[in-house]
């Protein structure tokens, strides 16, 4: 046996064994949170008029939002990335648009119904811009839905304190599914729930409501006795509620 089938073993061993913990002891696991994102894209979705325009922004290679969208009644997908080679290869939209989110939106001033990320905005250094442009471009009664990995989570602190690069390859050896994935440099810039808060009220939001998961383990599954203190930590975080301790921020904002 090679000594990278050896390591393969050895981290779905520790994988079934985490998994094991958090089902005897009935864990919060965060894949739900993730999926009920996803459900709420759909859901503000079939709500839009005929001939609405949606932006993915951070759209990159590929729109998981694609099917959800009524395109059949008129309704308008955009991609927006920084990277137009990344914008290249993707094939789920209408259109694509090259842009820096913290600069300027290539949109005009209420031109834009829905607008939704998922997992973008912890990699934007300038949040406060973007979300001004978010509150630029879409109209009154418009909605914007991101999915945003927390600031002060495990894995965003360890990405902040620790070098950036190193850290990427360890999570690509543990977890082969992160690759393709897991790439881009981190900031977490405003990645904290009572920040974001204030900064869609401040950009003209009327209305903004933002859910939190603390679930966090599954970043650490495959080794088993770390996986055990990071679990009881998310538990205590989730048990006593403390938001700014959150891994995960749902941001459901309306103008």
């Amino acid at each position: 046996m090679s000594v990278s089938d050896a390591c393969v073993r050895f981290f779905e061993m520790n994988k079934g064994m985490s998994e094991a913990f958090r089902s005897r002891f009935n864990l919060e696991d965060e894949s739900p949170f993730w999926d009920k994102f996803d459900d709420l894209v759909a859901d503000y979705a079939r709500k839009l008029d005929d001939k609405a325009v949606v932006i993915d922004l951070g759209g990159g290679s590929s729109c998981r939002f694609a099917e959800r969208i009524p395109r059949a009644r008129g309704v308008q997908l955009i991609a927006v990335d920084i990277s137009a080679d990344e914008l290249a290869m993707n094939h789920d939209v209408d259109e694509c648009r090259v842009a820096d989110v913290s600069r300027r939106l290539p949109f005009d001033d209420g031109q834009v119904d829905l607008l939704v990320s998922r997992a973008l905005l912890e990699h934007v250094d300038g949040v406060p811009r973007a979300v001004a442009e978010m509150g630029r471009v879409l109209r009154q009664g418009g909605t914007a839905l991101h999915f945003v990995p927390c600031r002060y989570s495990l894995f965003g602190l360890a990405a902040r304190l620790l070098p950036f690069e190193p850290l990427k390859r360890l999570l690509h050896f543990v977890r082969p599914e992160t690759r393709g994935v897991v790439e881009f440099e981190v900031h977490y810039d405003s990645g904290v729930p009572a920040t974001m808060r204030k900064l869609f009220l401040a950009s003209g939001f009327e209305e903004v409501e933002i859910s939190v998961c603390w679930s966090q383990s599954g970043y650490f599954l495959p080794i088993f006795p770390l996986y055990i203190p990071v679990a009881i930590y998310q538990w205590l975080a989730r048990a006593l509620r403390v938001e700014s301790l959150g891994a995960y921020m749902i941001v459901r904002a309306t103008r």
